[in-house]
């Protein structure tokens, strides 16, 4: 795994957000799938949102992470959400079809 991409984390109630940076591709997944696993499965969290504000490329393999944490986060009644999506992440969410599911009221969740 490179330097190329970063997380934070933060907690408010029952929501925890994941703020991704730099370049997410397939030398993240792995490390991806784990980190937004685990808020998901944390305790108390309701809804996982993930901002991608400050993501310059997102590929296809982080776009299947995402898919996954979010057919878990409904398996178990619970809610992910993408915020903040821009520029490259969210052209590329566009073009697969998936911003209506991931970002279904994107000007709410800011």
């Amino acid at each position: 795994m490179g330097d190329i991409w970063a997380y934070r984390v933060s907690r408010q109630g029952d929501i925890s957000l994941v703020a991704l940076s730099g370049e997410v591709d397939m030398s993240a997944e792995e490390e991806l799938a784990d980190v937004l696993l685990a808020e998901l499965r944390r305790p108390g969290t309701a809804v996982l949102r993930v901002d991608l504000d400050a993501v310059t490329f997102l590929d296809s393999s982080a776009i299947n992470v995402l898919v996954q944490v979010f057919n878990t986060a409904r398996e178990s009644g619970r809610h992910l959400h993408i915020v903040r999506a821009h520029r490259t992440p969210l052209m590329v969410l566009e073009m697969t079809g998936l911003m209506p599911l991931l970002a279904p009221d994107e000007g709410d969740e800011q």
